[in-house]
């Protein structure tokens, strides 16, 4: 299994209407989709946080090629989407990581 860990840094001004936009149209959209499962959505300690909030949202996939299907059909189009809502008050980067069993 693959998580799909997205780190936001949201500006103070823009962080809760971002939240609310993650709960009410990027998740339910991806969802939708169905090629990725379980999201997850947490705030990143920080020891100053007076210029913003981070923010991990993660989700399961069950493979890379899952993902990337995922990407081309629906990842994209949100993230353009996000980037016109928020412009560079909200900015994130993206990492895979493989699940290993104990």
């Amino acid at each position: 299994m693959i998580v799909f860990n997205t780190t936001y840094h949201a500006d103070n001004a823009r962080k809760e209407e971002f939240i609310q936009w993650l709960k009410s149209t990027y998740i339910p959209t991806v969802l939708e989709h169905g090629a990725l499962q379980e999201p997850r959505l947490t705030r990143i300690f920080a020891e100053d946080e007076s210029e913003g909030t981070s923010l991990s949202l993660q989700f399961n996939a069950p493979d890379t090629d899952t993902l990337e299907s995922w990407h081309r059909e629906c990842g994209e189009a949100l993230f353009e989407e996000m980037r016109k809502k928020f412009n560079n008050q909200v900015l994130g980067f993206s990492t895979l990581l493989e699940v290993i069993d104990l």
